[in-house]
């Protein structure tokens, strides 16, 4: 086409040029053309790295660190640099480098451009720190290079000197330093004395699937957490900042779960509670305190918090609340919460924080940003809380099991979902939060292998025994579930009557788990209980030793045994409850295993456990069969309820279909044979032959279960 053609058939007006801007934003007339000056090099170059920063799931972010170091050794290589863009820089420099550590770059050979980065990142904090106290505006600098020379020393395994160096900083303080920078500060004192291995990621104020991070057990590291969290609590209430005090009650409470202080964990749930204007009744909705002079209505709502630190924080609270009352075996107190856990969750209560970080907002100076448990983990979290407090495994869809099924269909559904993470994230924390989503997924199928188990739902309980044992080989979690995993083969076991098997991995969970753990007490327990039980039939079926008789291996059974019920002591109501019913077998004392059984059945009662119930009302019953028949029938026809719920199908059967539930085969038996004297007893023909008839049922389900248990030994 040529351009400059005299001749048109439709020539075109020329553009009018734009004199006046049309912008609501400026009153007076733009001129024609604006001319930008173009930033000096050094300005723009110490600027990229914020232009170039990405998300660590980002396919760029490898990119956008390498293009970062890049252009702040090009700045830092100008001559007569100002001191604000130089010290800028070398923090720049020691921050993106602490990224690269973090994320393991400078130790693979895959990313040479990372080597070498560690001294690097020692020599910016050096020169950084030496321009910021020549200037006393630069102070702000200063603090921030020291905190991470902290991180550094940490990732570098010198935590005495880490620890040195945060006291330093804490000492160093100014009355007009910001405050953000001070309650940093704080927070990563008590980062390194909870945490005394090497950070992965940012710090995080919450413990185990709530509060990220491996959490010491050493008691001088616990006091010395819980002074700083005093020190921090003092600071805010200094300057009435109350959501800070809030985050100390939180730290807390997540220190004292980590390091099971369990008599401390009530007082500090009911502080956090308090600040949030909570409060619960025994297994009714929450109220507010705030409106408590208000009349209330018949039905309580359940508070909503649009705050996100708020959201985040009650989140928080919730679950720990629940986690605690189920371990203590309150079931009463644990109800409550969970609903309104799940009120909260409902409302969108994570979307208030989506990726993870909020901030509390300060009257003077920056905001306080801090990283809590990822949102994502805790919508798969609430259904791993929600099958473990949910206890009661007797019905046709027990709650145990359907938030279990549903927490693996929802871990599924978000497998391939995209996970949000902020700009300055690093690597860490996306392995981080892989790793908690691989646990999550673990434990849900603990839960249900174990309410499987307890339903005699024996081939299911095999199948997802083989998923958690695939699972945990694919994500390198097997050694640290090899414990339970042997545990859960042990109960399988157990309840197949393969008795042989079943002490074996007793034995192998004991020598797997870590010494005065839960698993390790359940595994002792289920091994006594295990030789119990073999003894008794043993001693029955040949009847050599006399009432009151022992030999060597008995007494010495008897003081194992009594070593392990001592050890249930103190470890949650389940364990509580197995331990007295273990005295209760051991003691010779009849008057003493009364006692101890009204105590376990009070314990579990108290915590909805029906499957152990079940078992203490058999117990029971079995001492008064001969004083008191009626009292004993009572409670054996509880105990068979219980155990018919224990296999309850999930749908009604039809009418005119006979169907006996049969639950847990051998001990509706054991109550069947018992009913079956009772009636003898009391002369009762008709109640003889309908129970002879259900005997007869669950004697051949008994059989059945004895040739699966055959046929599954044989094949292993």
């Amino acid at each position: 086409m040529n351009l400059t053609a005299k001749s048109d058939d439709n020539p075109r007006p020329f553009k009018r040029q734009k004199l006046v801007s049309s912008s609501p934003l400026t009153s007076s007339p733009a001129p024609a053309s604006v001319s930008l000056a173009p930033l000096p090099p050094a300005v723009l170059l110490v600027s990229l790295p914020a232009l170039l920063a990405h998300p660590p799931n980002h396919r760029f972010y490898v990119h956008s660190l390498c293009l970062s170091l890049d252009a702040l050794r090009k700045c830092l290589g100008l001559h007569a640099l100002p001191p604000d863009i130089e010290c800028r820089a070398w923090t720049g420099l020691a921050e993106i480098g602490m990224k690269v550590i973090g994320g393991g770059f400078s130790q693979d050979k895959n990313y040479p451009w990372a080597k070498g980065i560690e001294s690097e990142v020692e020599k910016a904090i050096s020169k950084g720190s030496i321009i910021a106290q020549k200037h006393p505006s630069l102070r702000a600098y200063m603090l921030h290079l020291s905190l991470l020379q902290v991180e550094l020393s940490q990732w570098q395994h010198k935590t005495k000197f880490a620890r040195t160096q945060i006291r330093n900083i804490l000492a160093s303080f100014l009355p007009t330093d910001p405050l953000y920078l001070v309650y940093s500060a704080y927070l990563a004192s008590i980062t390194l004395f909870t945490t005394p291995s090497a950070p992965t990621g940012t710090h995080s104020p919450v413990a185990a699937h709530l509060f990220p991070g491996t959490l010491t057990q050493n008691a001088q590291d616990v006091h010395a957490a819980l002074a700083a969290v005093r020190d921090l609590e003092a600071l805010a209430g200094t300057h009435g900042h109350k959501p800070v005090a809030l985050l100390a009650h939180v730290l807390r409470l997540r220190i004292l779960i980590a390091a099971e202080h369990w008599e401390d964990i009530p007082d500090a749930l009911e502080r956090c509670e308090a600040v949030l204007g909570l409060s619960y009744s025994p297994a009714a909705t929450p109220r507010s305190r705030k409106s408590s002079e208000e009349p209330q209505k018949p039905e309580a709502t359940f508070i909503a918090f649009e705050d996100p630190f708020e959201a985040a924080m009650v989140v928080h609270i919730l679950m720990v609340a629940v986690v605690f009352f189920t371990h203590v075996g309150n079931a009463a107190e644990a109800s409550p919460r969970l609903s309104h856990l799940h009120a909260l969750l409902d409302s969108g209560a994570l979307d208030k924080f989506p990726d993870g970080t909020v901030e509390i907002v300060l009257p003077n100076g920056p905001p306080l940003t801090i990283s809590t448990t990822h949102p994502r983990v805790l919508f798969l979290l609430a259904f791993l809380v929600s099958s473990t407090a949910k206890r009661d495994a007797v019905g046709r869809k027990p709650k145990r099991k359907v938030f279990a099924i549903e927490g693996l269909a929802a871990w599924e559904n978000n497998l391939t979902q995209e996970i949000l993470f902020t700009p300055w994230a690093g690597m860490g924390d996306v392995e981080e939060v892989e790793q908690h989503l691989a646990r999550i997924k673990a434990d849900l199928l603990c839960e249900l292998i174990a309410v499987s188990i307890m339903r005699s739902e024996f081939d299911t309980a095999e199948q997802n025994l083989d998923a958690l044992i695939a699972h945990t080989r694919t994500y390198e979690l097997f050694p640290r579930y090899a414990a339970r995993i042997a545990l859960h083969h042990a109960h399988l076991a157990h309840a197949l009557g393969q008795s042989s098997r079943a002490l074996q991995c007793y034995r192998a969970a004991v020598h797997h788990a870590e010494r005065g753990s839960f698993v390790e007490i359940a595994a002792r327990a289920g091994e006594v209980a295990l030789q119990i039980g073999l003894r008794r039939g043993m001693r029955t079926a040949s009847d050599e030793l006399e009432d009151g008789d022992e030999d060597g291996d008995t007494m010495l059974e008897r003081k194992m045994g009594m070593d392990v019920a001592r050890a249930c002591r103190g470890m949650g109501g389940a364990l509580e409850a197995v331990g007295r019913i273990l005295e209760a077998c051991l003691t010779s004392e009849i008057l003493r295993a009364k006692q101890h059984l009204k105590q376990a059945l009070s314990v579990v009662t108290k915590a909805q456990d029906n499957h152990l119930r079940a078992l203490v009302l058999a117990l029971i019953a079995s001492h008064y069969l001969h004083t008191a028949g009626d009292h004993a029938l009572q409670m054996l026809q509880t105990c068979e309820q219980l155990v018919a719920g224990l296999g309850a199908p999930p749908t009604k059967p039809v009418k005119g279909q006979p169907a006996v539930a049969v639950g847990n085969a051998p001990l509706g038996l054991w109550v069947g044979q018992r009913f079956l004297e009772l009636f003898k007893r009391a002369g009762k023909e008709a109640r003889v032959q309908k129970q002879q008839e259900t005997n007869v049922q669950l004697a051949k389900a008994v059989e059945e279960l004895a040739r699966c248990a055959m046929a599954s030994q044989n094949c292993t």
